[in-house]
């Protein structure tokens, strides 16, 4: 372990994450280490790019260890849950609604109209642990991607992707499984057996 990473593990880490937030606050560009989450319990693991943008904090449910990089935007007024160890990259963005059918419905008088709006989309998503999705992909309303996924570069998914599998396109395709991917590397280095994120899967 670095010493960076000793010092952030330490019980001096806390105060490194305050001065992050802080510097964030003041509109400095840097991964803030460490978050509080909507329950608020403290997740020393998760990293959080200060560019990153939330709609409703109370609406994110994430684990610890996930990675969140720069200009990535979460719409959460579906609410949104981020598994474990998950990494989302530069520019991606979750959409958990839409009006795009409300707004034809309802024409000139939408902004007038209280309450559920007629064809307004409001769905949950649901992104497994260890999941990557790749820089300028876009998750759909609705949509639950499995554990231990590759999502590529600027995918738009806009249906449901089993566990371990690898997909990408416009529309997202599953072209692929993790598990062939991971098992060269499991077989070379019997040692990230104990390591790896699903153990059952390198019995």
């Amino acid at each position: 372990m670095s010493l960076r990473n000793k010092i952030y593990f330490s019980p001096f880490g806390y105060l490194i994450h305050i001065a992050l937030v802080v510097l964030a606050a003041l509109g400095k560009r840097c991964i803030v280490y460490g978050y509080r989450n909507s329950e608020g319990k403290y997740l020393p693991r998760c990293r959080m790019a200060s560019t990153a943008w939330i709609s409703d904090k109370k609406n994110l449910r994430i684990d610890d260890n996930v990675w969140i990089s720069h200009n990535v935007r979460l719409d959460t007024t579906g609410g949104v849950e981020i598994g474990e160890g998950c990494q989302i990259g530069y520019g991606a963005s979750i959409l958990s609604h839409s009006s795009h059918i409300s707004i034809r419905l309802l024409g000139y008088h939408y902004m007038e109209t209280d309450g559920i709006r007629l064809g307004y989309v409001l769905k949950p998503v649901k992104i497994g642990k260890y999941t990557f999705i790749a820089g300028g992909s876009y998750i759909l309303p609705g949509v639950t991607i499995g554990k231990g996924c590759v999502i590529g570069v600027n995918s738009v998914v806009t249906r449901d992707i089993p566990d371990y599998s690898i997909a990408y396109g416009s529309p997202a395709k599953v072209v692929g499984s993790t598990l062939e991917l991971d098992r060269k590397f499991l077989d070379e280095n019997p040692a990230l057996k104990e390591t790896y994120y699903d153990v059952e899967k390198t019995i």
